[in-house]
């Protein structure tokens, strides 16, 4: 079933007693409140590699609340291992929790020596909940995710993200960084699948919902 089927559907299903990690398709992108567009460009195995409406890609693995495994930024690149057993809190069914470290090598340009770093996760899933948004209810598993300094302990940064089980991604994601004092919520606006997702459409959604978010 594609993706625009699966909206449609969305708002009038239950959640289901055990969420399979998701399904992603190449061709299928989701559009957010603050005109991010994420397109699924390639998938090989556990890992799906991702793009927005430009050039720059990165790969995650299916468990979308574990951070980026590789990435691309100007002249700069990165890669993240992640150690630990994440992927354990899938299927999603009654509430549950994952411990995992996640280790992060970066070069700010070919030539730099390699940098690294480590922080430490802990995520748990919740009781489900329905939560609006501008594409529709959705009836959502919340996963809790909770990053630390692997030096101080200390708490940085809190992010849940809602995850609809009949459309295969998150429909909600809100976060709190603790060390730069901000907080964020962005929401899907719309998700396609195949020919519907062209790059001419997906510019006219985000481009909308940032002039929606502005109002």
């Amino acid at each position: 079933m594609s993706v625009l089927a699966l909206l449609a559907l969305a708002s009038a299903s239950p959640v289901p007693e055990e969420a399979p990690l998701p399904n992603y398709r190449v061709g299928d992108a989701f559009v957010y409140s603050d005109g991010r567009v994420e397109r699924v460009v390639a998938v090989k195995g556990n890992r799906i590699t991702w793009a927005g409406l430009g050039k720059t890609r990165y790969t995650r693995n299916r468990s979308f609340f574990t951070p980026i495994l590789s990435w691309r930024f100007g002249r700069g690149s990165g890669r993240r291992e992640i150690v630990g057993e994440a992927d354990s809190l899938w299927p999603l069914a009654k509430p549950a929790s994952v411990r995992f470290r996640a280790i992060a090598y970066t070069k700010p340009k070919p030539t730099s020596r390699e940098r690294r770093a480590m922080t430490l996760w802990t995520c748990a899933s919740k009781k489900s909940k329905m939560i609006a948004t501008p594409a529709g209810d959705f009836a959502t598993i919340p996963v809790i995710c909770e990053r630390f300094s692997a030096t101080t302990m200390r708490l940085i940064e809190r992010i849940e993200w809602n995850y609809a089980p009949d459309l295969g991604h998150y429909v909600r994601r809100s976060s709190i960084d603790y060390f730069r004092g901000t907080r964020s919520t962005i929401l899907l606006t719309a998700a396609l699948s195949g020919p519907a997702a062209n790059k001419r459409r997906l510019i006219a959604l985000s481009r909308a919902a940032k002039e929606s978010q502005a109002k």
